[in-house]
Parts: C-alpha cells; structure tokens; sequence
C-alpha cells in the first residue's frame, strides 16, 4: 500500500543509511522496522482454548430395534 507519512529528518536518514548499506530499498527497511517495533508494543494474540469437555458419548449398538424404514434407507444409495 502506498501512503505518505512524516518522518523526522534523524529517523530518516538512519533508515536510509541502513538500506543504503544492506543494498535494500527504503520501504522494505521502514516496513522490517515498523514491524519490529509493533511487535515490542502490541499485544501478543490471545489464546483460544476449547475449554473442558464434560459428558458422555454412547454408541447405540442395537441396531435391530431401529424401524424397518430406517434400516432400509441405510442401505439405499444416496
């Protein structure tokens, strides 16, 4: 994204320096340092955890109590 902002005259030359001396462009140093610096100050993200799982799961295993019509469509493709 291309925006203008206003940089002080001394944090400007220092970046231009560093990109100058690593053979980089101005953006990609200010964008490296921007993000450096935004991980020193934001938050890191919380974690989200499922919580405990309470209960209990039953597989029915009976299967000759089910309707007939039920067992049919079990069999029939979809």
């Amino acid at each position: 994204m291309r925006t203008t902002v206003s940089i002080d005259d001394e944090v400007y030359e220092q970046a231009r320096r560093i990109a100058f001396e690593s053979r980089r462009t101005l953006g990609d140093v200010i964008n490296e340092l921007l993000a450096e610096g935004l991980k020193l100050v934001a938050p890191p993200p919380a974690r989200r955890s499922l919580g405990r799982l309470r209960g209990t799961i039953s597989i029915a295993d009976d299967f000759d109590e089910l309707p007939r019509e039920v067992l049919d469509s079990l069999d029939s493709p979809l």
